[in-house]
């Protein structure tokens, strides 16, 4: 399994599971995240702001870390 790390509400944190890095097509290098439920992920964010791992499980965002 391949986590994410990527910057929530001005924060940097992995995304366990719910987000796929899209690659360039010159390199192997992800430029793009595709993030399932991006409004979720942020709602989430902001009642958990200690955590530093999120995972998408049934539909929405839960904090793991």
């Amino acid at each position: 399994m391949e986590s994410v790390r990527t910057v929530v509400l001005g924060k940097s944190v992995f995304l366990l599971t719910g987000a796929k890095p899209r690659l360039s097509k010159e390199k192997s290098v992800a430029v793009t995240l595709d993030v399932e439920a991006p409004e979720k992920l942020i709602e989430t964010a902001r009642r958990n702001p200690d955590a530093v791992a999120f995972g998408f499980v049934a539909g929405s965002w839960v904090a793991a870390a």
